[in-house]
């Protein structure tokens, strides 16, 4: 079993570091001269979110026993909701690498079985997705407008708090 479980982790995070670069090829690829964003740090957070993942399967492998439910569920937990809200663009990528992580976190749990281990797990993975949620708040509420030109739009939210705001020739307005 403990080969099943390194083979799994080890192939979710060599998955994870391609996508991420995969991710970042095709964002830069969508610019075509245009100026980027006003949320300049959404696609920053994605990519080192997916890495801190990737990070903590990896860990999991070095850890002892009794920690490996938690690194593995909080990656699990992450990446699944991760892989829900970008569905539409790398989220069935993402929700493959979630299918490997629970599974090596099933795996853990059934090594050092007992309510510790489950819970260990459960609680990780809330407080990944917490991160993730704070993550997004922070990154699509810091705005930056380009020098030049006009735009507009809304921050995207999922707490609820999002706002209109407007770019002119590098002035930021928030309704």
């Amino acid at each position: 079993m403990a080969r099943a479980q390194r083979v799994l982790v080890g192939v979710a995070v060599i998955a994870t570091v391609a996508i991420v670069a995969l991710y970042l090829a095709i964002i830069r690829s969508q610019g075509g001269g245009e100026p980027s964003p006003p949320d300049v740090l959404t696609v920053p957070f994605v990519a080192a979110y997916l890495l801190l993942m990737a990070v903590l399967l990896g860990v999991s492998l070095l850890a002892p026993a009794g920690a490996r439910p938690a690194l593995r569920g909080a990656a699990a937990g992450g990446l699944f909701v991760l892989a829900v809200l970008a569905l539409f663009s790398i989220g069935v990528a993402i929700l493959l690498l979630a299918g490997l992580a629970i599974a090596a976190t099933v795996l853990a749990i059934v090594e050092r079985p007992g309510a510790r281990s489950v819970v260990s797990a459960v609680l990780a993975g809330v407080l990944a997705v917490a991160v993730l949620v704070a993550g997004f708040e922070v990154s699509s509420h810091y705005l930056v407008c380009p020098s030049t030109g006009e735009s507009g739009g809304t921050t995207a939210s999922l707490l609820g708090h999002s706002s209109s705001y407007d770019c002119n020739n590098g002035v930021l307005t928030v309704h």
